[in-house]
């Protein structure tokens, strides 16, 4: 098993991330047998990813999220504070969620990223 793989499966890692592309997420929620939900933001639509969130998927990748934020930084902040305190309260019951923003040019650089993609 890979160290993405690994850290998807360990319920402390949960929590709110960025990834510069799919494929290394795509390939250990994989491994691990995980759902992998894909939300399309494309605009306003944060209500999707909330729905998501509550559904249980152990694994999304947002994308499409750029319009939204910059057109609605403070709802697009709550969110992803919304997300955080949803991946905190599941690493507290001992589940894994992960929340990964699809962003190759780095424009979340506040949030940390779920791997280091040039090792």
């Amino acid at each position: 098993m890979g160290k993405l793989a690994e850290r998807l499966s360990d319920p402390v890692r949960s929590g709110v991330y960025r990834i510069e592309t799919t494929e290394a997420v795509e390939e250990a929620a994989a491994l691990n047998g995980y759902p992998l939900l894909r939300v399309a933001l494309n605009g306003s639509e944060a209500g999707a990813l909330d729905a998501a969130a509550v559904g249980g998927s152990r694994v999304i990748v947002v994308s499409g999220f750029e319009s939204f934020f910059r057109e609605q930084p403070r709802e697009a902040q709550a969110l992803v504070s919304a997300l955080g305190a949803a991946t905190r309260a599941a690493r507290e019951r001992g589940t894994r969620f992960f929340v990964a923003f699809l962003d190759p040019e780095g424009a979340l650089g506040s949030l940390p990223p779920l791997y280091n993609w040039r090792k």
